[in-house]
């Protein structure tokens, strides 16, 4: 029986577009979605979007009472399943203090079957509900994508549980936090800064400077204050090339004592576009949106720009009301100049 299912299930794996894991923090549930290249990308998290037939399995808490449970060696790990006429997929259950390695098995028989290059993300949908601290669940599983959302509230507000959080879990895709309360600096190490994608909101509280030592891809900082000499020095040190090799975006919007942004072009020597050109618009694909896999960053059209030294390379800057914005070109200033020919 395991190796007609496993037959069955390889036969349609080349469709298979990815694996989604919504884990559910209120319950424990995790439900797991199998999404496949024949369905229209859409927003995931439309109820609409997903259906029962979507479902390969849902992962929760052992239920004691639960008589009607079979028990199977996966991987070498003893799992309790349970099958009804009620639902279309396997129900396993963990049993709290063994609640990883149930996780990992299910996972690596996933990895077993489909192999890795399926695209395998770990969701939490509900993350924001209700709105009071947490410390998310991030099981160790291999190849997956994590997309992590938080408050930096209570526990996390200790500089020293928030790196320890960090540190202990894999390295994320996408981080959402939301800024509740102060907290002293991070390690310029600190494997929060490893993440491609990171959105912080901190509309009220001055958090540490997050940009600073960031490491990943695209960045959006919602701020209230953020000193005119640390914007300039993140400019200078993308300039340089001594940090942001990565980067491809920067959206800060920063809420009060913004007055400075109106010269800032111009103190940071970003250069001039002849005003009679049309220059290109840059967006990239981003993954801030944890369900919308196809998005793209604000389409950013400039007439300023700057030049890292160490390849040429070009970024556009600017300035829209209370933002600033980076986009950088995979180009070179030479080449980025034909295009505007």
């Amino acid at each position: 029986m395991k190796k007609l299912i496993m037959s069955s299930q390889k036969k349609t794996s080349k469709s298979i577009r990815s694996i989604e894991y919504q884990y559910d923090r209120m319950d424990g549930t995790c439900v797991a979605y199998l999404i496949d290249e024949s369905k229209p990308l859409v927003k995931y998290h439309r109820r609409s979007s997903r259906t029962v037939d979507d479902v390969i399995m849902s992962i929760v808490k052992l239920d004691e009472d639960e008589k009607d449970t079979v028990q199977f060696n996966l991987l070498g790990k003893m799992i309790e399943f349970r099958f009804s006429d009620d639902y279309k997929y396997p129900i396993a259950s963990y049993l709290e203090c063994d609640k990883e390695s149930v996780f990992q098995s299910m996972h690596n028989h996933f990895l077993d079957v489909f192999g890795d290059a399926v695209e395998y993300n770990w969701e939490e949908p509900d993350w924001k509900d209700p709105s009071e601290f947490f410390v998310p669940f991030i099981p160790k599983l291999k190849n997956v994508s994590f997309f992590i959302g938080l408050y930096l509230d209570g526990h996390f507000a200790d500089v020293r549980n928030f790196e320890n959080f960090f540190s202990s879990s894999p390295v994320a895709k996408t981080i959402q936090l939301y800024v509740n309360k102060k907290m002293k600096p991070l390690s310029p190490e600190s494997k929060f800064y490893q993440a491609e994608y990171v959105l912080i909101n901190t509309p009220i509280i001055n958090g540490p400077n997050f940009v600073r030592h960031f490491r990943g891809r695209q960045i959006i900082l919602n701020c209230n204050r953020y000193r005119k000499s640390e914007l300039i020095n993140v400019v200078n040190r993308w300039k340089s090339g001594e940090a942001f090799q990565n980067l491809e975006y920067v959206q800060i919007r920063i809420c009060n004592d913004n007055r400075y942004l109106h010269t800032f072009l111009n103190e940071i020597g970003a250069k001039f576009i002849n005003a009679n050109r049309q220059p290109p618009m840059h967006t990239v694909r981003t993954l801030f949106d944890f369900y919308d896999k196809n998005d793209i960053t604000y389409p950013l059209i400039s007439h300023r720009y700057i030049v890292r030294e160490t390849d040429n390379r070009v970024a556009y800057v600017d300035v829209i009301e209370e933002m600033f914005l980076v986009g950088v070109w995979d180009k070179t200033e030479e080449e980025f100049l034909r295009m505007l020919e």
